[in-house]
This record gives structure tokens, sequence and C-alpha cells, in this order.
């Protein structure tokens, strides 16, 4: 069988064609950006350029991802980031030509915004942070003095860390409030949310039709940016009542395919609560992998045959590490260390014998280049142009 598995400069991408290629899929590698790192793995068979999935006329992504389809003679198409959205959109013209599983497009609407899934949330009982509406308290700028801080700036819709700020006082928020728009965005596109103090956890499920085949969770111990980012090194554990909250809400909207949430554990009452949602792949996918529940091929099955065997658990205490993003975390952090000395040997050897590493293996290391280069690229266009953000970021799922 053959699949085509996009967003291939993402590290995502290359866990899920490492994976593939391992049970002797063929695995075709597809990216509107290059250099793309699993376009550089020795796990793809092949790879092609499509046209950005962002842009405002979607129809020449679309028909180009068919025409690959058709050329390749794929069985399967895993979209990995939020292009996942677009061919959930379309997904009545993919699924005449190839086999995919993503949820239906308002199921992902409904995930993937903020102010959408936290009422439902409440209504199972599911924990979440106490949210304002920034517009009303732009309006009545009175209100602030009645708000408890700290609060984060969060966008609806977003990712990795971007477009969150911690505010301290209504002084700092109404400095803000003052300003037009927000990271060159308006005001719409955020809210404001009551931080929650404790631990990050995070639990990833893989449903098919609303029921439950597999799942892991794991707790976050370097993320960058260093204050509201991706994990960087996790460490997995068991997270009882966050995977029953996870559960309980994709249960009750009948998801299907993959899906991630963080959750922050109070560090005072132990509550868990619902953070954010990825309804789609995400940056921890290797956790999974190493933690005995190998996502993509689970997924291929669901989209190939209708259905996999599900897994019952996950291997505790397995250890993974983004390296790309950790690296980049360590001048930030060793700045703040009081114990430098000490903080340089735990970042070299963070007490793992053996820790997985979600972008290199000596037997297959170009991707790892590959990456830098790719982002290196997308930070020197982002300074030229004076984007502030990439891709998906421009614009705002509906």
């Amino acid at each position: 069988m053959t699949v085509i598995v996009t967003n291939a400069q993402s590290r995502i991408s290359y866990n899920i064609v490492k994976s593939l290629s391992l049970k002797g899929v063929k695995v075709i590698t597809a990216d509107f950006a290059a250099p793309s790192m699993s376009f550089a793995s020795k796990y793809s068979s092949g790879h092609f350029i499509y046209p950005s999935p962002f842009d405002v006329d979607n129809e020449p992504f679309i028909e180009c991802i068919i025409e690959n389809i058709r050329k390749y003679n794929a069985s399967v198409l895993i979209p990995v980031c939020e292009e996942t959205f677009l061919i959930a959109k379309y997904k009545d013209r993919f699924s005449k030509v190839v086999r995919v599983a993503v949820p239906d497009y308002d199921k992902i609407l409904l995930a993937h915004n903020k102010d959408r899934w936290e009422p439902v949330a409440r209504e199972l009982n599911i924990g979440v942070p106490d949210t304002y509406n920034l517009n009303d308290i732009r309006e009545f700028s009175s209100l602030t003095d009645e708000l408890s801080f700290p609060l984060l700036i969060k966008p609806k819709q977003g990712g990795g860390g971007w477009g969150i700020t911690q505010i301290n006082s209504p002084c700092e928020l109404k400095k803000h409030l003052d300003e037009e728009s927000y990271c060159d965005r308006p005001w719409e596109r955020f809210y404001l949310q009551k931080k929650i103090d404790g631990e990050t956890h995070c639990v990833a499920m893989l449903f098919n039709n609303g029921e439950l085949r597999g799942k892991v969770a794991y707790k976050q111990l370097r993320q960058y940016p260093v204050k509201n980012g991706q994990a960087t090194l996790r460490i997995s554990r068991n997270s009882p009542e966050a995977e029953k909250s996870l559960q309980t809400l994709f249960e009750k909207i009948k998801w299907h395919g993959i899906v991630q949430a963080d959750f922050v554990i109070d560090k005072n009452s132990g509550t868990p609560y619902l953070i954010d949602i990825n309804p789609r792949f995400w940056g921890s996918l290797a956790q999974g992998i190493a933690a005995g529940v190998d996502f993509p091929y689970m997924y291929y099955k669901i989209a190939l045959v209708g259905d996999v065997k599900p897994v019952d658990g996950f291997q505790e205490d397995v250890m993974t590490r983004w390296i790309g993003g950790d690296i980049c975390t360590f001048f930030p952090l060793l700045k703040t260390s009081a114990n430098k000395i000490g903080f340089v040997k735990e970042f070299l050897s963070p007490g793992n014998a053996k820790i997985y590493k979600d972008d290199f293996s000596f037997g297959d290391p170009l991707p790892l280049l590959w990456w830098y280069c790719g982002a290196v690229s997308r930070v020197l266009k982002n300074k030229l142009t004076k984007s502030a953000s990439y891709g998906s970021l421009q614009g705002i799922w509906e």
C-alpha cells in the first residue's frame, strides 16, 4: 500500500513516515515548503510540493493532492497539521479517490475553537479555567478591576505558544487593550483565561467513530518557548482524571481520528483543568510511539480497513526529546538557573538511560539538518516580509 503524508517539514510527519515505513508501507511525503525534513529521510519513497493550503483560494491545493493521489496510486491520505481541517472540509471530494480518517468539519471547528468546546466541557463537569471576552473588557474597562490575576491572553485558534501573554495586573491589561490590535490580529481572535498554577500533563487519544482505540498521557518537563510552548522533553505518566475527562468529551461528540489535549494539574487542589485541544496530530507524537501506542499505524489501519485492535494502556516512565526545540531552551534556562553547572549536567543527561528522539537517529541523520535549514529559512522570510506568524496563523478557520 502507498500512503501520502502531508506537512513533511514537521517532526510529526517524520515520525509518521518512519513508523509506517518500518512496517513495510510505502510513504510519499508532501509539503508546501522546502527544504522539508521528511524529504531527506531514507523512509520517504518520494515527495512532491503542493500549493499552500492556507491561501484564500484552496482549489490549487485540493487539485494537487488529488492529482498526486492518482499519480502514486495512494490508498490512504494522512494529513498532519492544519491542512487536516481543509481535507475534512472537503472530505466528500477526497473520499472519492482515497481513504482518510478525519472527523467532520463541524466537529473540528468545535474542538479547535476554545470558545466552542468550553461550554460542552463544563456541561460534562470537566475542569476549565475561567475565561473572559476581551471585547467586553475593552468596551467596559472598569471590568479589569474585578478580575483575579494572573491571566493569559490566548488565541481562540492557534498553537505552539503563539499569541500567549501573561498579564499580572489591571494596569498591564489596560495597556494591552488600549492597542488597536494584538499580534497584528484583531482582538476578536483572542480571549482572556485565568492562569492555573501547576504542572502541564498531556493526553492523546485515537477514536474510531466515538470509540477509543488507544491513548497515552505524559508530563511536560521542558518546553519551547520556555514559558508557554511545545514540549521538548517529556515522560509518560498516567493521569487518570485528565484521561477520563478527554475520553468523556470526545465520546460525547463521537470523534473520529486523532486528538490531543493539554491539562494543567492545579498544585493546590490536584484538579486537572483542560487548557487546549489539538484536533489533529500533535508535536509530541513520538511519545505515544515510544510508550507502545503506534498512533500512525493504528490511524492508517482505521483509514484503510475501517478499524484497528484497541491498545490497552501504555508504558510509563518513557522519556522522549525534541532535539531541535530542546536546544533552543538551553540559553534561556541557563540564564535563570541558580545552579548552572547542575543545569548543564542535567540538560546533557536528563536522568533516563534511554531517551527516544523525535527528530534524530544515527541511522537517518539528514532530516534534523534539513529541519534546521527549513527553520532558519522561515525565520529569515518572516523577518524580511515582516510577517508575525506563518501559514495557518494568518487566517482563521470558520
